[in-house]
């Protein structure tokens, strides 16, 4: 019956078809008897009816949404409308646990990118702030992550932030579990990519936003010339994607079809610097 509901026009599998009330009642299932159920179903696991309610009818993000007066997602670094903040330790370490296991999960990673952007902006009090929270969350009682060892976490920061850190990270309790240390075994470095990977960067990139499949595992557009000139001295991923997208993008606009030196060249005289995305704190977008 589940197959039959996923299943589309054309053959293929849509397991959003299961939370589309129209297209259960066209198969003869009760949505609202469903619904029912797989909310029943998940407060028996101990998660909230609330939560359980917008879970079972893929509502979800619309609960979330509710929380906030302007019904955005996006983060924000005033002190203003913050209930689904003071909330989001419970949604997350307690109801999408819940939820994950009950759905047949084990486990699962939880991945903090660029930690030093929280960390920067902060007095050592709000470290240690953050530390102990962190440690309340991922391996100290209290929550259905830390009772069923169900998130794996995995920091990415620059090694000067964890030495930063490394003090209210101490204070927490936290150095028993895993040291903010380059040389403890549960850290692992990435060094700058070499040329050889730096060009296997760019052309998984371009490989992602083909039009044409044959292409694919080339440098087209570029030559080999250009390709060189893009990659010297750019190994650095971030610095080496900006400066791909502004080549691409120049040639696009010129109707460039082969990218050689000359273009990279032009190109890189030309670059702007890449605006600031406020994910990346106050002092970044400043």
């Amino acid at each position: 019956e589940v197959q039959q509901v996923e299943t589309k026009l054309d053959g293929t599998r849509d397991p959003a078809n299961l939370l589309d009330d129209d297209i259960l009642d066209a198969n003869g299932i009760d949505a609202v008897e469903l619904n029912l159920k797989v909310t029943n179903q998940l407060t028996t696991e101990r998660i909230r009816s609330e939560s359980a309610s917008a879970l079972a009818t893929g509502g979800f993000e619309d609960y979330l949404k509710s929380f906030r007066k302007d019904n955005s997602l996006e983060p924000f670094y005033i002190p203003r409308d913050t209930k689904l903040l003071d909330l989001s330790r419970d949604f997350l370490f307690n109801d999408i646990v819940l939820y994950l296991k009950s759905a047949g999960f084990a486990g699962g990673y939880l991945f903090i990118d660029d930690i030093e952007n929280l960390v920067d902006q902060m007095a050592r009090r709000h470290r240690v702030e953050f530390a102990k929270e962190f440690a309340l969350c991922t391996v100290r009682p209290g929550y259905a992550n830390t009772a069923h060892n169900f998130f794996s976490c995995v920091l990415t920061t620059h090694q000067q932030a964890s030495v930063g850190l490394s003090a209210a990270w101490g204070e927490a309790g936290l150095a028993g579990v895993a040291r903010l240390d380059p040389n403890d075994p549960n850290s692992v470095e990435l060094p700058v990519p070499s040329t050889d990977q730096a060009r296997e960067i760019i052309v998984a990139h371009l490989d992602y936003y083909r039009d044409n499949p044959g292409d694919r595992g080339t440098i087209k557009p570029f030559t080999e010339d250009g390709m060189a000139a893009l990659l010297k001295n750019r190994q650095h991923p971030r610095l080496l994607l900006t400066a791909a997208a502004s080549v691409v993008s120049r040639a696009a606009q010129e109707g460039i079809t082969s990218i050689d030196a000359d273009v990279d060249a032009v190109s890189e005289d030309a670059t702007v610097q890449s605006t600031s995305d406020f994910n990346e704190g106050i002092e970044g977008a400043m």
